[in-house]
């Protein structure tokens, strides 16, 4: 199946300006044009020069704006073997057609898996740890807006031993708390967790280190195209993305919370948040 790509190149426009404390016309003339104008492309139509003048206004990379904003690039299929996508259905209001991820890792030897967020249920998931034998280990949270821990409860109770883990800076319930540079092993699998905060307050990425080839479990730090949004800390979420996530391997496939999983390499060419990698 293929996932939309979460963010829209409006949304792009609007994460930026809020995160950098511009309204409609202090954008509007920082990028000499009309506010009229910037709302035409609040409201999703697509001027290239218009585009080209606000990204330089909010230090987006222009070429990357318009080409999402005409669908010029998805990412290439991802497949790892031991790594598998959950796309699930959560809407809200304004947003009927949200949906989240959540992702398994599984050692092919000793069969040991890892959960990596719950998205809004468990079912498929659930299905295929009983259809390959696998034997869940581990429930990570990258970050606890409901919708990644919506079914939370669900997956433990499915599991028994299988033990949960949240960032030490957003407690959940009974789960272990995981703090930046903590490294985990389970079987053949390594996870190092590294802070990414700046969408929510504690938010971690996962890397993991055993599978084909390296893999990073970002959930809403990074999206295809995009990130999540920061209203209050947008330069921390900048500068934790590059440090913490654009600087692994190239060939890191990354995993986010919503939209399509995409790669290291292809979100330094293609992001428009990160004009430096052009």
């Amino acid at each position: 199946m293929k996932i939309r790509i979460e963010d829209n190149f409006e949304d792009v426009i609007m994460k930026a300006s809020t995160g950098l404390g511009f309204g409609k016309q202090e954008l509007a003339e920082r990028a000499g044009l009309e506010t009229g104008k910037v709302a035409a492309l609040l409201d999703g139509e697509a001027d290239d020069d218009a585009l080209k003048a606000v990204a330089a206004a909010l230090q987006l990379d222009g070429s990357s704006l318009v080409d999402m904003a005409h669908k010029k690039w998805y990412p290439a299929t991802t497949e790892v073997d031991g790594l598998r996508q959950y796309n699930t259905p959560f809407p809200v209001p304004g947003y009927e057609e949200m949906t989240v991820n959540s992702y398994l890792i599984w050692d092919k030897a000793s069969h040991k898996a890892i959960a990596f967020d719950t998205g809004a249920n468990v079912d498929a998931m659930l299905a295929d740890i009983h259809s390959s034998g696998l034997s869940l280990k581990a429930l990570f949270i990258t970050h606890t807006h409901r919708d990644h821990i919506a079914a939370y409860d669900t997956l433990l109770q499915a599991c028994p031993g299988a033990i949960g883990y949240a960032p030490k800076e957003e407690p959940f319930g009974k789960a272990m708390p995981v703090s930046h540079a903590d490294r985990l092993h389970f079987a053949g699998l390594g996870i190092e967790a590294r802070l990414t905060h700046g969408h929510s307050p504690g938010a971690l990425t996962y890397v993991i280190t055993g599978l084909p080839r390296p893999v990073a479990i970002v959930g809403d730090s990074l999206f295809c195209l995009s990130q999540g949004g920061a209203r209050e800390n947008y330069a921390t979420a900048l500068e934790n993305n590059r440090k913490q996530i654009l600087s692994l391997p190239e060939n890191t496939v990354l995993c986010p919370g919503h939209g399509p999983m995409t790669t290291v390499a292809e979100e330094q060419a293609h992001n428009p948040f990160f004009p430096e990698y052009k």
